[in-house]
C-alpha cells in the first residue's frame, strides 16, 4: 500500500476528543428520579447553578463537534449520543451547556439544547470527576 494513502486513513480513523473536570455539583442536579445531566461552564447564572454541573474544559471544542454517534465518557463509563437538537453544539461551544437525556421514550423529540444519550443509565458525578467527549 502506498505509504501517503496509508496515512490518509491513519488519520481518518483518528478520533477528537475535548477532556472536561467536574468543578461544582449543583445541590439539585443530582436527583436519582431526574433522568438528566445539565451541563454548563463557570459562566452558569447563579439561579441555574443549583440544577446544573458545573464543569471546564482542559481546551474548548470545536464547533458542530457533536453529533449522532459521538460517545462521551463519564468516570470510564461510555454512552453514546443517539439523538442531538439543533442547537446543542452552539451551547456546547459558547457556554460548556448541554442537556443530557439518560431515560427518554424513542419516539421523543430532542429539545434544541440537548441529546439523548445511551445507556440509559444516568452517571454519578463529582467534584474532580473527569469528562471526555470523543467525536
Amino acid at each position: 500500500m502506498n505509504v501517503m494513502f496509508k496515512n490518509y486513513f491513519s488519520k481518518a480513523k483518528e478520533a477528537l476528543m475535548v477532556k472536561s473536570k467536574v468543578i461544582e455539583i449543583g445541590e439539585l442536579s443530582t436527583f436519582d428520579d431526574e433522568p438528566v445531566i445539565i451541563l454548563f461552564n463557570d459562566t452558569a447564572p447563579m439561579g441555574l447553578r443549583e440544577v446544573c454541573i458545573i464543569h471546564e474544559f482542559e481546551e474548548a471544542p470545536p464547533k458542530d463537534f457533536l453529533k449522532e454517534g459521538s460517545k462521551m465518557i463519564f468516570n470510564g463509563n461510555e454512552y453514546t449520543i443517539e439523538k442531538i437538537g439543533h442547537v446543542a453544539n452552539e451551547t456546547f461551544y459558547d457556554l460548556g451547556h448541554i442537556s443530557l437525556y439518560f431515560d427518554y421514550d424513542e419516539e421523543s423529540e430532542v429539545l434544541p439544547g440537548s441529546a439523548f444519550l445511551s445507556p440509559k443509565v444516568k452517571p454519578i458525578l463529582k467534584e474532580g470527576d473527569s469528562i471526555e467527549f470523543i467525536a
